[in-house]
């Protein structure tokens, strides 16, 4: 699928993360145009039932849109969504469940004595989850449908309902038009042979007994004109691939960290490789990744800096959350060493077995805000570590450390630790916005 281009070219670029939504206006692959808030929660405790939070997102995406098409004529847009999260709707597009993020883990949840995780792991089925590259998680769609099901919310449905991603549920919400699945979102419902680049029709049985229709799988464009302005979208692409792509993650030499609300360490492979230790991702080009996903960074940081948010309003002291980091990197860097360990495992990860985290080995005088957070900063350059390690274990393999997301480049001493332990190797450290810059070249792949 090309478009054919006559005019200048402009390219809408929307990243849908779980912490913020950022979009660009590239004319002729310069930003000219750029927008960053704080994206609407898309996983809070709302009834599931209740399109609230999608309906939140949905309007803040048009006005981003209505701000980066003005004084167009016409444009490609190219979306990134946070993987592993779906939602169901009617034909029509009228949603029947609210966005259900990766970080709602109804899979670990018991319903008849058992959770829907555990059916997904029996023996029978280690084949088909080995092939699509997705081991089994508690809040991947393949674990929360199956819950979805088992609780009886699929049945007696008179009419047809549909699976979407976040990325294809705006697409398909603003044009009024079906998309097309992209292979890296259709990949990270854990329902996909990457073998068979199709649709796993065992699983699709196994948790949804064919009640939900899936989606093509492909690359196409669905059009739509907005307040005057062509608009041509293009299959919505996973986040972790459009931030590795725009911050130049090309080599099978290059190791990649992005480390962001969520951390994954990542390498390019040609092709498909299957594993219980990490997991395989399609990427861009025809080419896939093994990574260790779901690393403790920011989502993990974040229940400290709520414990100090909440210290603070105590106090009845105001301080925003900018100011509260400049402090703790502050205090950090004028901490020579600390004797506390701190476990990060708030949730399901790839190095503990555990869903709670700790402090620990505080002694009398040692609890203080730079030790606290170095600690935890030393934990995490360790679990990075630990993952690079089952990604390659050979060092001498490695000629180029990649850093992209927030966290990498806020918090230099986490890059140190990690660079330490790959003397001469070069880094390179991913421009602002590299989520962006990636959905920019997935456009102009598409564009004559």
């Amino acid at each position: 699928m090309k478009i054919t281009w006559v005019k200048r070219m402009n390219i809408i670029t929307i990243d849908c993360g779980a912490s913020f939504l950022k979009a660009a206006l590239f004319q002729d692959n310069k930003i000219v145009r750029e927008i960053h808030r704080k994206a609407p929660k898309v996983h809070g405790s709302e009834d599931i039932f209740c399109p609230t939070q999608i309906h939140s997102l949905l309007e803040q995406v048009k006005s981003v849109l209505r701000e980066m098409a003005d004084g167009l004529t016409e444009a490609v847009v190219s979306i990134s969504n946070e993987m592993h999260g779906f939602l169901l709707a009617y034909e029509d597009g009228t949603p029947y469940t609210d966005y259900i993020s990766w970080q709602k883990e109804f899979g670990a949840e018991l319903l008849d004595g058992i959770a829907s995780k555990t059916i997904l792991e029996q023996p029978e089925y280690a084949g088909e989850i080995l092939r699509s590259g997705m081991p089994v998680r508690s809040g991947l769609p393949s674990s929360n449908l199956l819950y979805l099901k088992r609780s009886g919310a699929l049945n007696g449905k008179k009419d047809t309902l549909y699976f979407y991603t976040l990325g294809d549920y705006i697409v398909r919400s603003i044009t009024g038009k079906q998309p097309v699945c992209h292979v890296t979102n259709a990949a990270a419902s854990g329902l996909m042979n990457l073998e068979t680049g199709e649709w796993n029709s065992i699983l699709l049985k196994l948790v949804c007994d064919n009640a939900v229709k899936f989606p093509l799988i492909g690359t196409d464009c669905v059009d739509t004109i907005l307040e005057n302005c062509t608009l041509h979208f293009l299959s919505a692409i996973g986040d972790q691939q459009a931030a590795l792509y725009g911050a130049g993650v090309v080599s099978e030499t290059d190791l990649s960290f992005n480390l962001g609300t969520g951390a994954q360490v990542s390498k390019i492979v040609s092709q498909p490789v299957f594993s219980e230790k990490y997991q395989t991702r399609p990427y861009m080009n025809g080419t896939f990744i093994k990574s260790v996903p779901h690393l403790p960074s920011g989502r993990a940081m974040n229940v400290y800096i709520r414990f100090i948010q909440d210290i603070l309003s105590s106090f009845e002291v105001k301080m925003d959350e900018d100011k509260i980091w400049d402090c703790v990197l502050r205090t950090v860097e004028a901490e020579d060493e600390t004797s506390l360990d701190c476990d990060l495992s708030f949730f399901e990860n790839p190095i503990t077995d555990h869903v709670t985290g700790s402090i620990s080995n505080i002694p009398e005088y040692g609890l203080k805000l730079g030790s606290l957070f170095r600690a935890i900063f030393d934990r995490m350059a360790d679990n990075f570590l630990v993952a690079a390690q089952v990604i390659e274990p050979e060092v001498s393999r490695v000629e180029r450390l990649v850093f992209s997301g927030g966290v990498s480049k806020r918090i230099f001493y986490i890059r140190d630790e990690i660079q330490a332990c790959y003397a001469g190797v070069s880094t390179e450290i991913a421009v602002d916005n590299e989520t962006l810059y990636g959905l920019n070249k997935y456009a102009n792949f598409f564009i004559n």
